[in-house]
């Protein structure tokens, strides 16, 4: 209601443009005629605080997105680094397995059950099963950090030729025992 008899006196000054200041704010007030001869009158702020409001609400977008750039780039590289370590793993359990598998054929009595220190991370051969030239159970796990792989290994023959009868990764052993 202000603001209506306000605008009403400016209406019926002599005066084109002006400013004053009300509530705070600054409000120029321009007068025009129209074709009827009545005049029509427009209020409009400072067109600083337009643009402050438009700048501040601009850079809380950028700041958001950068943050979440961020969020995402820290997610991703911690998944990367878990998926390397997790490839490793398996390379070191099949390492296990493969040196396990040239003592066999060297020695048929060799037992396993031995713990290997690899350049990333470890190797557990867990002992072997079975006995003598056929049927031999080899399981093996890799381990580098936090993340564990684990591998069952079922041989049919050691010699004259190696025959693997299965080679499978494994969540739990089932044909050997976890200590």
């Amino acid at each position: 209601m202000l603001m209506n008899h306000f605008m009403h006196s400016l209406a019926r000054s002599s005066r084109n443009r002006f400013s004053r200041k009300v509530s705070g704010f600054w409000l120029r007030v321009s007068s025009h005629k129209s074709s009827h001869n009545s005049q029509l009158v427009t209020v409009t702020q400072r067109p600083g605080y337009v643009f402050l409001i438009s700048v501040l609400f601009v850079g809380a977008i950028a700041m958001s997105t950068a943050a979440t750039l961020v969020v995402l780039g820290v997610g991703s590289m911690k998944s990367s680094i878990a998926t390397m370590q997790s490839m490793q793993a398996m390379h070191n359990a099949e390492t296990c397995v493969e040196r396990a598998l040239k003592s066999l054929r060297a020695s048929a009595s060799y037992a396993g059950n031995e713990t290997l220190a690899l350049t990333s991370g470890t190797c557990v051969l867990r002992p072997i099963g079975g006995s003598g030239n056929l049927n031999r159970i080899i399981c093996a796990k890799g381990i580098v950090g936090t993340i564990v792989r684990r591998v069952e290994v079922q041989v049919s023959a050691l010699r004259p030729i190696g025959m693997i009868k299965s080679w499978q990764e494994v969540a739990d052993f089932h044909l050997c025992t976890e200590s």
